[in-house]
């Protein structure tokens, strides 16, 4: 069996694992004309589709900043390779899962650019918002 086929049933395997159906994009925010709120719409929809969010590490590190203790824990969110690339400052939000109700409604930035090249899926670096 060559290299690339079993990349190729590698991604097979793991796309058919994905739990969570997820879109990523800008959020704009703007005014509703017709009650005057503040509303968030999600435009320049880079993906709509399956997804899985890994956290995988209970770890959370303690950083400091101006004066400012904060916890960090790393995030990673992974959709299809054959999936467009979500530039860095996106936002992922979780709209269903099979695996984790409480992912639902989370929203998720990029954080850079995802592991890619001779893997199963694009893995993005990301911080929970």
């Amino acid at each position: 069996m060559s290299r690339g086929s079993v990349l190729v049933a590698g991604r097979a395997f793991v796309e058919a694992g994905f739990t969570e159906t997820i879109r990523a994009g800008l959020w704009v925010e703007g005014i509703d004309p017709a009650t005057y709120e503040t509303v968030r719409t999600l435009t320049d929809v880079r993906y709509s589709g399956v997804g899985l969010v890994k956290y995988p590490t209970l770890t959370v590190s303690d950083q400091a900043a101006v004066g400012q203790q904060f916890g960090v824990q790393g995030v990673t969110v992974k959709i299809p390779i054959s999936a467009a690339l979500i530039p860095e400052g996106h936002t992922i939000i979780v709209d269903a899962s099979t695996a984790d109700p409480s992912l639902v409604g989370r929203e998720f930035l990029v954080k850079g650019a995802p592991q890619s090249g001779q893997t199963t899926s694009h893995r993005y670096p990301v911080s929970e918002v």
